[in-house]
């Protein structure tokens, strides 16, 4: 479920929701805001759940996803969030990688998410 959100929402509704016509860039960059808020949100308490069910060495991978996330909280989007408001005052910032490491660090999250659920969907099979 983690790995199917974190897919619509980065690599679906954010690039497209910028082909919509005759919606200013301003209006899309604050519903990405909201958006991405609700998202961690949703993604922490997930995030929370699978740690409680997980196996132990489940868990380590859980923690790295977590660690993950926190650094693009923590260290990026912050940045990421200053330039949206620049961008949304009417000021253009210059060219950086900043959406370029978060897009591979949402890659590195949507992997583990995948690679846990294929490992539990394993298990659970040699189970039966």
């Amino acid at each position: 479920m983690a790995a199917g959100i974190l897919f619509a929402l980065s690599f679906i509704a954010t690039p497209v929701k910028f082909l919509a016509a005759n919606v200013p860039t301003a209006e899309l960059l604050a519903v990405g805001r909201v958006t991405f808020r609700a998202s961690l949100l949703v993604e922490l308490i997930l995030l929370a759940v699978l740690l409680i069910l997980a196996r132990r060495r489940m868990r380590y991978a859980l923690c790295v996803v977590a660690t993950i996330l926190a650094l693009q909280w923590l260290a990026l989007m912050p940045l990421l969030d200053a330039r949206t408001l620049a961008t949304m005052a009417g000021n253009a910032p210059p060219p950086s990688f900043l959406h370029l490491y978060w897009i591979i660090a949402d890659l590195l999250r949507l992997a583990l998410y995948l690679i846990l659920a294929t490992l539990s969907f394993r298990e659970a099979l040699r189970l039966e």
